[in-house]
């Protein structure tokens, strides 16, 4: 029995390792086709692509940038949706920037290719308006 443990904890122990390893590659590779841009920038270039509002739907309803979508995080997430093209660019936003770039970081590793989020959220693109 002695013998088997000391034969399990050293493979166990380089499976957990080699698999933190190829998580923290998969963070890096994400982050590097995700870019958060400024506001000029993004309305420059929003149309090229799907425009997503991930914010509350009442938050939505309430004022938006004309042509975006609203879709929930958890729905972009869901393996069967095909609303969201995965090919095409992903150009979100939310309330404030915070929620858009974890979202996006979690659409990168389903497969989606890039992924634009707005810096400082719909209270900056509000704010460029005036």
């Amino acid at each position: 029995m002695d013998r088997l443990i000391f034969f399990l904890i050293p493979i166990v122990l380089g499976l957990w390792i080699g698999w933190l390893l190829s998580r923290r590659r998969t963070l890096k590779d994400t982050t590097a086709r995700m870019q958060v841009i400024p506001v000029e920038t993004f309305k420059q270039n929003m149309r090229k692509g799907q425009l997503i509002d991930i914010r509350k739907r009442a938050r939505f309803e309430e004022d938006k940038i004309k042509g975006a979508r609203h879709f929930s995080v958890r729905f972009l997430r869901h393996k069967s949706q095909i609303q969201v093209r995965k090919d095409k660019p992903l150009y979100l936003y939310c309330q404030n920037g915070r929620k858009a770039k974890r979202a996006a970081r979690k659409l990168l590793t389903r497969g989606y290719v890039f992924v634009y989020v707005l810096e400082g959220g719909f209270e900056a693109y509000k704010a460029s308006r005036k």
